[in-house]
């Protein structure tokens, strides 16, 4: 079973984020550490958006969906805003060997296993990350 939570694109809205996986990761047992590392990917992602995603003043929503598959945890990210442009998408991810000012998701959390970005039907942002617990 999926829990789902949708806040505003707000930076204040980070400590609810950070608030929901404390509580989804105790419900389910999982070490402290773990629940820690899933947090910090998620403040990456979430402000990663807000700053990468969003044009400053532009309101829009942030969806967060978290569901256990088998010994992984998939964990998305769904927003309103405009599509990843190439430079986004490199701060998130850069090539291997490439260095980059932005975010670095592997190196960031030692247990994530991947990332998949695409644009949905309903033009909206869907970033996919999947952890092993």
């Amino acid at each position: 079973m999926a829990s789902r939570l949708t806040l505003s694109n707000r930076r204040e809205n980070l400590n609810v984020l950070k608030a929901f996986l404390r509580t989804w990761g105790r419900q389910r047992g999982l070490a402290s550490g773990k629940i820690k590392s899933l947090e910090e990917a998620a403040a990456e992602i979430f402000q990663f958006i807000l700053t990468r995603v969003y044009p400053p003043g532009l309101p829009g929503s942030i969806s967060i969906e978290l569901e256990e598959k088998g010994v992984r945890l998939r964990m998305v990210f769904e927003d309103d805003g405009p599509p990843y442009d190439a430079a986004a998408m490199e701060a998130l991810c850069p090539p291997t060997g490439g260095s980059s000012a932005g975010l670095n998701l592997p190196q960031h959390t030692e247990w994530i296993d991947s990332v998949v970005y695409y644009r949905t039907a309903d033009q909206k942002n869907r970033l996919v990350t999947f952890y092993s617990l």
